[in-house]
C-alpha cells in the first residue's frame, strides 16, 4: 500500500463516531479505563464497537471474558458486575489517571488470569464500569503485557492472542512489512510504549495507545505541525467532546496534520482531537509536541504485531 493510498483510509475514517472519543491513560501504579455500553458483544469477535483488539480471557478459570488490549495502561481493569460472580477478593484501591483528571478506585485480586501465554497468578487490577469499559468484560494493560508478543487482528475472521516473543521475518510472502521501533517497557510495565515520530519534520513523542479510539495531540504539536481545522458530519462546529469513564468531559478540537513519519510508516493526512488533556500534563509533555496514537492508526492495517519484549510493532496490510 502507498502512503497516499494509507493516508486517504486514515482521513476517511480517523473522527468516525468522535463527538464522544473515550481515551485516558495510567501512571505508573495507576489504572484506567474508557466509556459506553455493554451486553451485545461475543467473545469470540476480534474487536470491540470502536474497533480495539480483544482478546479471551480466563479468570479464577471462569470465562472466555472479552478483554481490549491497552498498550497505555499500566494496570488492568476488570468491570465491577464481573467481581462477585468471579470470587475476586478486594485489594484496596487505586489512583486512577484518565485522560481527563484523577480519581481513585477500588482493586481487586484474582488468583489466577490468563489469555494465550499469558499466565498469571494474584493479578491485582482496578475495578471499572460497564460503560466505561465500552461494554467489554476489562482490559488488559502493560502491568500483565510486559514481554508479550501481542497479535492485534482489526478485521477478518482470525482472533487477537497473546503469545511469547519471538523473532519476526522483515518480509511476508515477498511483501516488505512496515515496522516501528520503540524502547522495551521496563519495570513490569511502569513505562509506556513511546515511539519517535515527525509530524512535518518536527520531533513528536509519540504514545501508542490501542485502547483509545482516536488519536490525541497536544497544543504544542498543533502550533508546532500548523495543524488544521478538520469539520466532519460528526462534528459539524469542529469541536467534539473527549469523556472519561467517570462521565467527566473535556472539549477537543477536531484538527488535521499532514506528513506523519513514524518510522517507515508514512501518513499524508491524519485527522486528529486537539486539546489541554490530563495526560499530557501527567507525562510532563504539556510543552513539548506530543501525541496519544490510537488505534485509528493502527487499525488501518488487517493485522498489528506488538512485541514488548523485542521492542518493535509489524503491520500487515
Amino acid at each position: 500500500m502507498t502512503a497516499d493510498g494509507l493516508s486517504r483510509r486514515l482521513v476517511g475514517g480517523a473522527l468516525l463516531g468522535a463527538l464522544v472519543a473515550p481515551g485516558s491513560l495510567a501512571a505508573p501504579g495507576a489504572a484506567w479505563s474508557q466509556e459506553t455500553q455493554i451486553d451485545e458483544f461475543r467473545a469470540d469477535q476480534t474487536t470491540d464497537r470502536v474497533h480495539r483488539s480483544t482478546v479471551p480471557v480466563f479468570i479464577n478459570g471462569q470465562g472466555p471474558l472479552r478483554f481490549a488490549v491497552d498498550t497505555a495502561a499500566s494496570a488492568s481493569v476488570v468491570a465491577g458486575d464481573l467481581v462477585e460472580r468471579l470470587g475476586i477478593a478486594p485489594a484496596g484501591e487505586l489512583d486512577m489517571h484518565t485522560v481527563i483528571g484523577l480519581e481513585r478506585v477500588p482493586a481487586v485480586r484474582a488468583r489466577t488470569l490468563s489469555s494465550g501465554s499469558l499466565s498469571v497468578g494474584e493479578a491485582r487490577m482496578a475495578v471499572g464500569t460497564r460503560p466505561g469499559l465500552i461494554g467489554l468484560d476489562g482490559l488488559l494493560g502493560l502491568d500483565l503485557l510486559a514481554e508479550q508478543r501481542l497479535i492485534m487482528r482489526f478485521r477478518g475472521q482470525g482472533r487477537s492472542s497473546i503469545n511469547r516473543s519471538r523473532p519476526d521475518p522483515d518480509q511476508f510472502l515477498g511483501v516488505v512489512r512496515p515496522r516501528v521501533r520503540f524502547q522495551p517497557p521496563q519495570g513490569g510495565g511502569a513505562e509506556l510504549m513511546v515511539v519517535n515520530a515527525l509530524v512535518r519534520g518536527q520531533a513528536v513523542q509519540a504514545v501508542v495507545d490501542t485502547g483509545a479510539q482516536v488519536t490525541l495531540i497536544n497544543p504544542a504539536l498543533a502550533e508546532a505541525a500548523s495543524a488544521r481545522p478538520f469539520q466532519s458530519r460528526a462534528a459539524s462546529s469542529g469541536n467534539a467532546l473527549v469523556q472519561s469513564p467517570t462521565g467527566r468531559a473535556a472539549l477537543a478540537q477536531a484538527m488535521v496534520v499532514s506528513a506523519v513519519h513514524f518510522d517507515e510508516l508514512v501518513l499524508d493526512r491524519l485527522a486528529v482531537l486537539m486539546g489541554d488533556f490530563h495526560i499530557f500534563r501527567l507525562l510532563g509533555l504539556e510543552n513539548t509536541p506530543a501525541m496519544l496514537m490510537g488505534v485509528d492508526v493502527l487499525g488501518v492495517f488487517e493485522r498489528v504485531v506488538i512485541d514488548l519484549k523485542r521492542g518493535e510493532i509489524i503491520m500487515d496490510v
